[in-house]
């Protein structure tokens, strides 16, 4: 809203910050709150795999009955022709991207149900992540694909890799991806490489000349013409240093938060026992939960990478998966109090710091290398 009156359009402002709450801010604090246990985060996983499996069905459908051909024209005798089909649903997933952007997502519940079941349940899984797969495929959204492949090879990066190693994949990474798209390797053509890339530019230095601010929520189409195709960058030129640092703030925090769990805290410590020896159970729920969260942590993987080729800052999906992810941390604060130092002043000073990288690596590659 303040970006908004500073930029001359406070009614525009109000406009945005009232759909943002409703259709973002509200469902992201009813997931963290109301997924109290890992049941419920199960049955979750379980709709979403449901609904992923319907939307790669009707994809199907879609690439079954398409023709080559699309628009009729006066009296139904002219058609126009075009080279792929690209898949789609209903609601927000009315765009292919956002649909590759959910499946993607989806791919880690499949693993984790695949972990813990037996041989039938393995099978199962197996399957329903060739149907994941083929849906990625459909949908045409080379982000997407991206996103898949970046998921599976951070999995063994994070399990196999010194700290060290981590850290300068995790800075080097914005890099290499500026990189893969100028050389057309997101775009069906490297005039939509190119185009890509300007708008990057175009997005840096709406933020330089707009430092504080930015030029104001939606905003971005009306001085480019089109979307960014990066979320970071989006909201980077639109909300200027103190709306970035607030999104990209959230988003690192949650992860750092994440990661945490999964390589320093993935063990129950008898020393935060009100016993002497913790009770199996606890320490089984503990194993259960810490499982529940490194799941969720690789799903906001995938939406960091496809986030990367994409604008969808305000996507529902950020906030449904956020608010899950959020509400596992909430469940292991529970159990473990010395996790609240994870939520530190200090933390939060640091995330929104480290959220600035993206923004530094794409601007020093746009301007030394392309």
């Amino acid at each position: 809203m303040v970006s908004a009156f500073l930029n001359g359009w406070g009614t525009g402002g109000i406009f945005q910050a009232e759909r943002l709450f409703v259709s973002s801010i509200i469902p992201f604090f009813l997931y963290s709150v109301l997924i109290n246990s890992p049941g419920r985060q199960r049955v979750l996983m379980w709709i979403c795999i449901a609904a992923a499996l319907g939307m790669v069905y009707n994809g199907h459908v879609q690439q079954s009955s398409f023709n080559g051909s699309y628009g009729a024209g006066i009296g139904g005798s002219i058609t126009v022709g075009r080279e792929e089909m690209r898949i789609s649903y209903l609601g927000f997933f009315s765009d292919p991207n956002d649909l590759g952007m959910f499946l993607v997502m989806n791919m880690p519940f499949v693993a984790y149900f695949f972990a813990r079941g037996g041989k039938l349940m393995k099978l199962l899984m197996l399957a329903v992540i060739v149907a994941l797969g083929y849906g990625v495929y459909m949908t045409g959204s080379r982000g997407t694909l991206l996103g898949t492949v970046a998921v599976v090879g951070i999995y063994f990066l994070i399990n196999n890799a010194g700290a060290k190693l981590i850290l300068f994949a995790a800075f080097s990474a914005p890099i290499a991806a500026t990189l893969i798209a100028s050389f057309g390797g997101l775009s069906s053509s490297e005039a939509s490489a190119a185009g890509r890339l300007d708008a990057w530019y175009d997005g840096i230095q709406m933020l330089i000349y707009n430092p504080v601010f930015g030029v104001g929520m939606g905003n971005f189409i009306d001085r480019h013409g089109i979307v960014a195709h990066n979320s970071y960058v989006h909201v980077a030129s639109e909300l200027g240093v103190l709306g970035y640092s607030l999104w990209g703030g959230a988003l690192v925090m949650n992860m750092l938060v994440g990661y945490a769990i999964l390589k320093q805290f993935n063990h129950y410590s008898e020393d935060e026992s009100e016993t002497e020896h913790a009770d199996e159970t606890l320490v089984e729920k503990y194993r259960e939960e810490v499982l529940l969260n490194k799941v969720l942590f690789y799903s906001m993987i995938g939406f960091m990478v496809t986030a990367f080729f994409l604008s969808r800052q305000f996507t529902l999906l950020l906030f449904i998966f956020m608010g899950m992810q959020m509400a596992s941390h909430f469940r292991l604060l529970k159990m473990r109090p010395s996790l609240l130092e994870m939520f530190s002043g200090k933390m939060v000073w640091r995330s929104m710091g480290y959220s600035w990288t993206v923004i530094v690596a794409v601007y020093i590659t746009l301007k030394v290398g392309l």
